[in-house]
C-alpha cells in the first residue's frame, strides 16, 4: 500500500472511532505491523494533524474536520493563504491563532518549491508591522521580541521535516537567504535556520532561561562561526 493511501487510511479509520483506540488493534485493522503505524503516526503529527496518545495507550484523532484530499489551483491557494495572514494581522488573539494554525497546515502540505513561492507572495502583503521582516513566519518575531521557547516543525534541503524545541533570538540574512538564530535544545548548541524551511511555529508559554542579549553575545563569539557572512536586521544588530 502506497504511504500517501496508509495516511489516508489512518485519519479516516480515527475520524470513525470513539474514543481511544489502542495501537496494535489500529494497526491490525489497517493490515500493517505496529512500527509502520507508529511512523506514519509521526509523520502526520509533523504535518499538524493533532493525533493524541501513544502506541500502548492508544490513539485519539483531536475533534474537528477531516477533509477528503482535494486539488486546489494555485490561484485559490493563495486566496486561502492571504486571507489567512489577514485575519491573524486584524482579529481577535483566538481568531488570529486559528488562522495562523490553518496556513502552517496549508504550508506544511507543499512540496518546498511551492512553499517557498507561496511565502514570497505572502511576503508582498502590507500587515502594517514595521517589526514583521519580509518572509518571517507570523509569530516568529513575537517570539523572539518575548524571548519566548517555540515548537519548530522545520524541513531539512531534503524536504525531510523535523520538531525542535529552539530560542530564538535574532533573525538576518545569510547568503541572500533569511534566516532565524536560535538555540537548539536537541542540539545543545546554536543553530541556523532557513526561514523559507520553516513549517510551523507554536510558541511555548514560557521563556527561555537566558537573555536574549546574552544569546547574541555568545553566538558573535563563537570563533567556529563565519559571523562577517551574516548580516542581521537592525533591531537584532543593535541588542545588546
Amino acid at each position: 500500500m502506497a504511504r500517501a493511501s496508509r495516511l489516508l487510511d489512518i485519519l479516516h479509520l480515527l475520524d470513525r472511532q470513539v474514543g481511544v483506540v489502542p495501537g496494535r488493534q489500529l494497526a491490525e485493522q489497517l493490515g500493517m505491523s505496529p512500527r509502520t503505524l507508529d511512523r506514519d503516526i509521526a509523520t502526520l503529527r509533523a504535518l499538524g494533524v493533532e493525533i493524541e496518545g501513544e502506541a500502548e495507550r492508544g490513539y485519539h484523532l483531536t475533534p474537528g474536520i477531516v477533509l477528503t484530499p482535494m486539488h486546489f489551483p494555485v490561484e485559490e491557494v493563495e486566496a486561502l493563504l492571504l486571507g489567512a495572514a489577514e485575519v491573524a494581522e486584524h482579529a481577535d488573539p483566538d481568531t488570529a491563532r486559528a488562522a495562523r494554525n490553518a496556513a502552517a497546515r496549508i504550508m506544511a502540505v507543499m512540496t518546498p518549491g511551492q512553499a517557498i513561492a507561496m511565502r514570497s507572495t505572502l511576503s508582498c502583503i502590507d500587515l502594517d508591522d514595521e517589526d514583521h521582516q519580509e518572509g518571517e513566519p507570523l509569530e516568529l518575531d513575537a517570539a523572539i521580541q518575548g524571548e519566548r521557547r517555540i515548537n519548530l516543525v522545520y524541513r531539512d534541503i531534503d524536504g525531510d521535516p523535523s520538531r525542535r524545541i529552539i530560542w530564538p533570538f535574532a533573525t538576518g540574512l545569510y547568503n541572500r537567504a533569511d534566516v532565524l538564530l536560535a538555540w537548539c535544545e536537541l542540539r545543545r548548541d546554536y543553530r541556523t535556520f532557513r526561514i523559507d524551511r520553516i513549517v510551523t511555529v507554536r510558541p511555548l508559554p514560557d521563556r527561555y532561561p537566558r537573555r536574549r542579549s546574552t544569546l547574541l553575545r555568545e553566538w558573535r563569539a563563537r570563533r567556529d562561526i563565519e559571523h562577517d557572512r551574516y548580516r542581521l536586521h537592525e533591531r537584532d544588530a543593535e541588542q545588546e
